[in-house]
């Protein structure tokens, strides 16, 4: 008996930690894509993406390039962090998945066992 609830609570151990993973996978998506949109609509973006060179005629234009960068440098770094949750999300599914096979194996095993036992 003490088997049985062991499994059961393992099985939902594994069972949660694939709901987390998918969690984590769907929401690191979900957010990388918006991060995307709104690094699509930077001004420093784009001239960092096309590897341009811009000259400056204002002080005014400098900064508004400055502001620029900053929210772009920003937005990267917030894209690597969303990146990490996603892949520990999808590690997180696999763990489940490989867990819950192990289970089903094990108690498939069991079951064929038991029934040749009892022929």
């Amino acid at each position: 008996m003490r088997g049985l609830l062991d499994s059961e609570l393992i099985e939902r151990l594994f069972f949660t930690a694939i709901v987390a993973g998918v969690l984590l996978a769907a929401g690191g998506a979900i957010r990388y894509v918006m991060i995307q949109n709104e690094l699509s609509t930077n001004m420093a973006a784009r001239i960092h993406g096309e590897g341009g060179e811009v000259e400056i005629e204002s002080k005014r234009q400098a900064q508004g390039l400055m502001a620029s960068d900053i929210e772009r440098r920003r937005l990267v770094e917030q894209q690597y962090n969303v990146m990490t949750v996603a892949g520990l999300g999808l590690a997180l599914l696999g763990l489940g998945w490989l867990g819950m096979d192990i289970i089903r194996g094990r108690r498939r095993a069991a079951n064929n066992q038991s029934i040749d036992s009892s022929s």
